[in-house]
């Protein structure tokens, strides 16, 4: 991973420090307006919008990480924030064009627009819903596509995501049950950002849990997710789950060890070159979301690749060195 000199992680943290408060602002402004009946004020979210891709452009790891840690009373405000940055990053990695990066980034802003017509004990409450209040949660993504669609400069996009965030690729989702490709791309990428942060977030009824076991937990749901794109946005983030055999961009095999940087980045050791289809010598390397010296590139079937993948993986993960 290359070292960032300290001037500018610092200039870094503060730019992503200012822009994710006056996100917050614009956001709860635009939520509050919402909640009263006013129509959404879409310029003022697509400045906001290209702000975080602006700050998200310079340093992804920080920002995401910044917009992460949020308290529990600020989560609805700033879980927008963190859902736009997620889904500029993921559209970055899937190498989107930027008009299409921009809309991701204003989708995910706006995708929870809705729950303005939840009342707030509902949202915030601690305890388990009852049928009545779960149904009004249920409908918060038909309410918000409602709401945005009476504003101007809205795109489909936004639209989408607003409205099919919560639909899973199994067809169990809601509110349409649609399946597979009958979502859009912006719908099945912002089901995956709103989950992730979602899950990595403190919450009025629970702790957040660590990036590498939130990515862990998700790679594990079946039929919930679009499992391509979930490993695209695993490598955009730089956390994957553990135990996986992956390609590097350097054409060399690894595997991705339960101890990654306390839990907010993976490590992968290295042992196998793809190429010449031989051992190498041990090599740990920590991801970065943004890329670094080397980075994933896919994963891999041990089979494949002849390896007894229960023994091997044990024998790398204590650090046994493989024979040529």
């Amino acid at each position: 991973m290359p070292v960032v000199p300290r001037d500018t992680a610092k200039a870094d943290r503060e730019c992503a420090k200012k822009t994710i408060a006056q996100a917050k602002r614009v956001v709860k402004g635009i939520y509050d307006g919402a909640r009263s009946g006013r129509p959404i004020d879409a310029e003022a979210a697509t400045s906001v919008a290209e702000d975080i891709s602006n700050a998200v452009d310079r340093n992804p790891a920080m920002f995401i990480d910044m917009a992460r840690l949020k308290s529990k009373d600020e989560y609805t405000y700033l879980h927008s924030v963190s859902v736009c940055a997620l889904m500029v990053n993921l559209a970055r990695q899937l190498a989107l064009g930027e008009p299409t990066v921009r809309s991701m980034g204003l989708a995910g802003l706006l995708h929870d627009v809705g729950k303005m017509s939840v009342p707030d004990t509902i949202l915030n409450k601690p305890g388990r819903l009852n049928e009545a209040e779960f149904a009004l949660i249920r409908a918060h993504p038909q309410q918000g596509h409602a709401m945005l669609e009476k504003g101007e400069g809205i795109t489909q996009e936004v639209l989408d995501v607003s409205l099919l965030h919560h639909e899973k690729i199994d067809g169990s989702g809601y509110p349409f049950g649609l399946k597979g490709n009958a979502i859009s791309l912006a719908a099945r990428m912002g089901a995956i950002c709103d989950v992730y942060d979602a899950l990595t977030s403190d919450r009025a009824y629970k702790q957040g849990w660590t990036p590498l076991r939130t990515a862990t937990e998700m790679y594990g749901w079946e039929g919930h997710f679009d499992r391509e794109l979930l490993f695209k946005f695993f490598r955009s983030i730089g956390v994957v789950p553990p135990g996986l055999l992956v390609r590097m961009r350097s054409n060399r095999l690894g595997i991705v060890l339960p101890d990654g940087a306390k839990e907010t980045r993976s490590k992968v050791r290295i042992f196998h070159c793809a190429l010449g289809r031989a051992p190498l010598t041990l090599e740990d390397v920590f991801l970065s979301g943004s890329g670094g010296s080397d980075h994933i590139v896919g994963e891999e079937d041990p089979v494949r690749w002849g390896f007894d993948w229960q023994a091997l993986s044990k024998k790398l993960i204590a650090g046994g060195a493989l024979r040529a």
